[in-house]
């Protein structure tokens, strides 16, 4: 089991090369941008799918090979929409990176009880996310 700083780094680390496609209060859309999609092919899928299943709030999720994507169903009361689009901008500002931690680390941790182990991922497909 990871520890919460440990999801965090991890979902910031994969950030750096993913950016939003689209977004609307509980789903989201992030795709691979043209330099990141060579450095994420290299990427066990495994990895990116269990942290993103290890996220209190996470709701579902699915990964979209070809279209190098991946669309999250989120519960936007605990992770609030704002949050993602600061979440998102790290890859072109990456001196947001330590405030970005600190908001994600501090929300969850107000419901430490949430983080949970790794799940298999509810859908990996090969269609258009």
């Amino acid at each position: 089991m990871h520890t919460p700083e440990q999801l965090i780094d991890g979902l910031l680390d994969h950030m750096l090369y993913l950016s939003i496609a689209h977004h609307v209060a509980g789903r989201i859309r992030v795709k691979a941008n043209w330099n990141g999609a060579q450095k994420l092919g290299t990427i066990n899928e495994g990895q990116l799918t269990g942290i993103v299943a290890s996220i209190p709030g996470i709701l579902d999720y699915r990964v979209n090979k070809k279209a190098l994507s991946l669309v999250i169903h989120y519960d936007a009361d605990v992770l609030p929409p704002p949050l993602w689009e600061e979440l998102a901008s790290v890859g072109q500002y990456p001196g947001k990176r330590d405030q970005v931690r600190r908001q994600l680390l501090t929300l969850l941790a107000n419901d430490p009880e949430r983080f949970r182990s790794p799940a298999a991922p509810q859908s990996i497909t090969s269609a258009e996310a």
